[in-house]
């Protein structure tokens, strides 16, 4: 049967489209922005145009000459070449640089302290480049979503506020996260019972009203001086406690006390410990200074 010629032109049209529509398949570009900060690219961190949320863009970007001080507004097009897909800038339309901006590397403890100078909870503690000594902040870092029980180490953006001493920080990148050492099963068994202050350096002080009680997920204590109330955090290694970063109330103490020797005690960085039955007793040097008894419910 003979084709009729308007069949035979529509054919022939289509097969002349063809190889275009391909090759427009093949090539397109689009508009993103570039996030400052970045130590080693790629991956770019990069925010498309319909996209609220940093992402991680793996190619190059050739005739990009990224500058990790410049934040960046630009056009890139992308080319196929057999299996690859080639990406090179062909339009800047924003490069921007902040001179109150400055970006950071950080080392984040694993668990929220106590600021006792703040009086606040919830702060992190962070180690930064610059200075070897752990710090406290207490302001949030935009985009990171802390998890205690992990060390992190991260690049942070830290942008000065116009005309105050505001500081805003957000998260660039994490570089590491590792999960630290769980405490031991004994700090679930503390975590059981409320204990209340038995001795005190050989004396009777079961009138003080003094007492600690242990949350071994979060690894805090909280508790009463009998007068104060106080909370911070604790840690265990074999037969030794520690409670890092007390922080208490400052109501004043009127008569006769135990406060001033219970934080004395608990301030110490070496003290020893053992459960004995119902109790658990605390040891510095080998003496033993506190019995506390166990209050079941």
């Amino acid at each position: 049967m003979k084709k009729s010629p308007k069949f035979s032109s529509v054919l022939f049209l289509s097969m002349l489209l063809l190889p275009s529509y391909n090759l427009l398949a093949q090539n397109s570009s689009f508009r993103i922005k570039v996030k400052s900060g970045l130590q080693n690219t790629p991956p770019y961190l990069v925010k498309y145009y319909n996209s609220n949320n940093w992402e991680k863009f793996y190619a190059d970007i050739l005739k990009f000459d990224y500058d990790p001080k410049y934040e960046y507004d630009i056009k890139v097009a992308k080319h196929k070449e057999g299996p690859n897909s080639i990406y090179a800038l062909t339009k800047t339309f924003a490069k921007s640089l902040s001179e109150k901006t400055d970006v950071a590397t950080w080392e984040i403890s694993d668990s929220y302290v106590n600021a006792q100078r703040l009086g606040k909870l919830k702060c992190l503690q962070i180690k930064t480049d610059k200075k070897n000594k752990w710090e406290y902040l207490n302001t949030p870092i935009r985009g990171f979503d802390f998890q205690e029980g992990y060390r992190y180490r991260i690049r942070v953006k830290q942008t000065k506020q116009k005309d105050t001493d505001t500081i805003d920080y957000s998260l660039v990148e994490i570089i590491s996260k590792e999960r630290t050492n769980e405490l031991p099963s004994v700090a679930a068994f503390l975590a059981r019972f409320k204990w209340n202050l038995l001795q005190l350096n050989g004396k009777d002080v079961t009138d003080s009203k003094a007492s600690i009680g242990f949350d071994a997920k979060n690894g805090t204590i909280a508790g009463t001086t009998g007068c104060n109330n106080f909370w911070g955090n604790f840690s265990i290694t074999g037969n030794q406690i520690s409670f890092p970063h007390l922080a208490s109330t400052m109501r004043a103490c009127n008569g006769a006390n135990i406060e001033n020797d219970f934080f004395q005690i608990f301030e110490q960085k070496q003290i020893q410990f053992d459960i004995a039955e119902q109790t658990l007793n605390l040891y510095i040097d080998r003496k033993l200074i506190m019995i506390f008894g166990l209050e079941r419910e």
